[in-house]
């Protein structure tokens, strides 16, 4: 919605998007699950929002007789080929396919947004705003709490695409396809879980691909199994980025993991100079610029609304900063702050009153290890009578008054 006069727009986290009420059910099968399903499954939802939101992806795609499957061809997300990876053990670069880096922010932030919504109960509306320089979304709390929030997220690993192309349109071992637009989309497809298998999709073309088959294949309760070996393979992958651990299997096909090692280039040609993939795609908030921006940013709403008591700030992301957080979150989470003109004179001495102090950030909404400070935000609730729309309108002016 736009607040009348205002520079600000707000609106529900992935309106524009026709696959939303794919991921709502997906949101309701993991409300009671543990934190690390809930996160594993970001990923996954991640991407296939990557492949669904990515131009020309036939011309991404290439040919692979690494694929123990009915398919023989891959698009990964990272540049390298998880089933050359996995199966032969060598070191295939692949460029990775992804949306333009402003269609992957608007995109990675609106979904944590929709899960934060739906997995918190506490949490009656959410606003994204788009194009501003003062809070990326507006959270009601049913305490009658509006959160401020810096939105920062990225999933940890990412799950390749799969599919059958027609022999005709094969050009040889890691060629890239001659394929157009509407032979891919008769083609069958899958999603890659890199050493656990594949979960089927159906054809490129169909209903709500790839978001309707993949939730349909979760929230079925046969596939429990399955599932399980997943989850237990990113809990490995996010043990090994969080400790750097090379030695890992999992550490390569994870995000923000480097160069790969030398027998890459030596044994396997790998490019010089290339990476697997580079610290700009950091898990969660740990890359450092988000982490500092997002400090910077929730101090900058704590001086401009600093006497409503009613305001809270927050980082939102879907992982806490793994590597970075002892360095760079852990110093200010229980600093406060004040400013020259709450200095009060008393016995002699220049004091700050407690009421006169902020944090620098009162919260950090993450689906893994979140900063609450006692705050309810998982527990269901009798849901507070005032309007929606009133909810909306009062976020709007929030994020009005930090731009003027």
């Amino acid at each position: 919605m736009r607040l009348e006069g205002s520079a600000v727009t707000g609106r529900e986290p992935l309106l524009d998007y026709p696959w939303r009420n794919e991921l709502d059910r997906l949101l309701e099968w993991l409300l009671y699950k543990d934190s690390h399903i809930k996160a594993f499954c970001f990923d996954v939802i991640m991407s296939a929002a990557y492949i669904d939101a990515t131009s020309g992806i036939e011309k991404a795609i290439e040919q692979c007789q690494s694929i123990e499957s009915d398919f023989n061809t891959h698009l990964g997300f990272i540049n390298l080929c998880s089933p050359c990876h996995i199966s032969k053990d060598t070191w295939t670069y692949q460029k990775a396919g992804k949306p333009q880096s402003g269609a992957l922010g608007k995109l990675s932030s609106e979904v944590i947004l929709r899960f934060i919504e739906k997995l918190s109960p506490q949490i009656d509306e959410v606003v994204a705003f788009g194009g501003t320089d003062s809070a990326d979304a507006a959270l009601h709390h049913q305490s009658g709490m509006t959160i401020l929030a810096e939105v920062k997220s990225a999933p940890l690993l990412t799950y390749p695409f799969l599919f059958n192309a027609p022999e005709s349109c094969l050009k040889g071992v890691h060629e890239k396809l001659i394929i157009t637009n509407s032979q891919l989309r008769d083609c069958e497809s899958a999603m890659y879980f890199h050493g656990v298998g594949i979960i089927k999709l159906g054809k490129v073309g169909g209903d709500l691909w790839p978001f309707k088959p993949l939730v349909d294949f979760f929230i079925y309760e046969k596939n429990e199994s399955f599932i399980n070996d997943c989850i237990e393979d990113w809990l490995l992958a996010r043990d090994a980025y969080a400790k750097r651990d090379r030695q890992n299997r999992m550490y390569y096909l994870s995000n923000a993991c480097g160069s790969p090692p030398k027998i890459a280039k030596d044994r396997d040609g790998w490019p010089k100079n290339e990476t697997v993939s580079d610290g700009k795609t950091s898990a969660g908030m740990d890359r450092t610029d988000d982490i500092k921006k997002g400090i910077y940013q929730s101090i900058k709403i704590g001086t401009s609304l600093k006497d409503n008591a009613d305001v809270k700030t927050a980082i939102v992301s879907n992982l806490p900063a793994y590597r970075h957080g002892k360095e760079y979150v852990t110093p200010f989470i229980d600093m406060l702050w004040g400013v020259d003109k709450d200095l009060q004179e008393i016995d002699g001495r220049k004091v700050l009153y407690e009421d006169d102090l902020r944090r620098v950030f009162d919260f950090i909404l993450t689906l893994e290890e979140p900063i609450l400070r006692n705050l309810n935000f998982f527990e269901e609730n009798k849901r507070c009578a005032s309007s929606a729309v009133l909810r909306l309108l009062n976020c709007c002016i929030l994020c009005n008054m930090l731009m003027l």
